[in-house]
C-alpha cells in the first residue's frame, strides 16, 4: 500500500522522461514559475540596456565612468599646477598631453557640451572641430573667450568659476578638438584660420610658482 502510494505521489509530481543515460533516468521537473519569470525578465531588460549603453550613446559605460573619474582627478591636479601662462606654446603643448587632456575633456563635457556638443561638433554653439573660427585667430584667443565670455553671443565667462590654470587647460582641450571628427558637426562658421604652429616637443608649459609654494 505504501509503495503504491509513493509511486502515485511521484507520478503526480513529475513525469519520468523516456530517455536514459547509462541506465539513469530523470524526471521532467519544470523550473519554478518565479525562476522562469526572472529569466525572461532578465532577457527583456537586457535589450533596452544594451541599446541604452552601447548603441544609442546615451548611457555611460564602466569605461566612460572610469575616464570621467580619471578626468576629475586630473582636473583637481590642474588646480595645483601653478600659474600656467595662457600663451600659445603652453596651450599647444598641453593639447598634446593625453593625461592632462582627460581633465580638459572632463571640464568641457561638464560645462561646454550643452552648447558645443560632447565631441565639440556644435549644437547652439559653433563647431570646434573644423578650421573655421568666429572669434579665434590664435590659441591665446581661446583662453580669452573662455575667460571673458561673449555675453552678446550667449557665451558665459568662466573666470569666476575656474582658476586660470584650469582655464588654460580647458583652452588647450578646445585647441585639441581641431581636426577631430564629430558625429554630427555643424556647418563651418566664421573665417578659415591657418594651422597653428606646433611648439617643439622639448618646450615645456610656461609655469611660474609663487615663493613659498
Amino acid at each position: 500500500m505504501n509503495t503504491q502510494q509513493t509511486n502515485q505521489n511521484v507520478s503526480e509530481e513529475a513525469a519520468l522522461l523516456d530517455h536514459d543515460c547509462d541506465g539513469i533516468r530523470e524526471y521532467d521537473n519544470p523550473m519554478p514559475a518565479w525562476w522562469t519569470g526572472i529569466f525572461w525578465l532578465s532577457i527583456l531588460f537586457a535589450l533596452p540596456y544594451f541599446a541604452f549603453y552601447h548603441l544609442g550613446g546615451v548611457g555611460t559605460t564602466l569605461a566612460d565612468n572610469y575616464e570621467t573619474e580619471v578626468g576629475a582627478f586630473y582636473e583637481m591636479q590642474a588646480a595645483k599646477l601653478g600659474n600656467l601662462k595662457p600663451d600659445a606654446p603652453t596651450i599647444l603643448t598641453l593639447a598634446t598631453d593625453g593625461q592632462k587632456m582627460l581633465a580638459g575633456r572632463n571640464m568641457f563635457r561638464a560645462n561646454c557640451a550643452t552648447c558645443h556638443g560632447p565631441d565639440g561638433g556644435g549644437l547652439t554653439g559653433p563647431n570646434l572641430t573644423d578650421d573655421h573660427y568666429i572669434n579665434i585667430r590664435q590659441p591665446e584667443d581661446i583662453f580669452r573667450v573662455v575667460h571673458d565670455g561673449l555675453p552678446s553671443k550667449g557665451m558665459p565667462e568662466w573666470a569666476s568659476r575656474f582658476s586660470e590654470p584650469q582655464l588654460v587647460l580647458l583652452a588647450a582641450y578646445v585647441a585639441s578638438l581641431r581636426g577631430t571628427h564629430a558625429s554630427a558637426p555643424r556647418d563651418p562658421q566664421g573665417d578659415r584660420i591657418g594651422p597653428w604652429s606646433t611648439p617643439s616637443a622639448a618646450t615645456p608649459p610656461t609655469v611660474t610658482t609663487a615663493v613659498g609654494e
